[in-house]
């Protein structure tokens, strides 16, 4: 979609990349002695890229607040498993459009043909795309999009 898009990238305001939304966070030997995995993650969200925008952060933590999701960033300030570079969200970010990575984790399944339906946190997911929803709505009426921030401080190169 960045590379052959349907309309101009420049009135893009944000993206919301969910990838890998319905699951809980678990020990999987991807991750075995490179992150440290919280004992409860049955209400937990990981965001990744905030720090290319912080408007765009500090609008989903806003709108946390009536879906009640604990908000992770841990992803943000590792470089073990490289999870900024992985996923959809990255070449809206090379085109300066501030994306984030909506992801609950790696889990033994992940990307495995284990991953069955009966294993998705349907409620835990429901949660995830209320707070898409609001987001998504404020970015939409918003004035201003959230700002893009090429060269945040303490981050990830993205190859600006």
């Amino acid at each position: 979609m960045a590379a052959h898009p349907l309309r101009p990238l420049a009135t893009t305001r944000a993206q919301i990349n969910f990838d890998m939304i319905g699951r809980d966070e678990a020990a999987s030997p991807q991750t075995d002695g490179l992150i440290t995995i919280p004992s409860d993650t049955t209400n937990r969200l990981n965001l990744i890229g905030a720090l290319y925008s912080p408007d765009y952060d500090r609008t989903v933590k806003e709108q946390d607040k009536l879906v009640g999701l604990v908000l992770d960033d841990r992803f943000d300030h590792e470089s073990a498993l490289n999870v900024f570079f992985r996923s959809d969200q990255f070449p809206f970010v090379l085109h300066n459009i501030p994306a984030l990575w909506w992801f609950t984790g790696f889990h033994p399944d992940y990307h495995h043909t284990t991953d069955t339906v009966d294993k998705i946190d349907f409620a835990k997911m429901q949660k995830i795309l209320q707070l898409a929803y609001l987001t998504a709505w404020q970015f939409g009426t918003q004035s201003t999009p959230p700002r893009f921030v090429g060269n945040p401080s303490g981050g990830a190169a993205a190859g600006k």
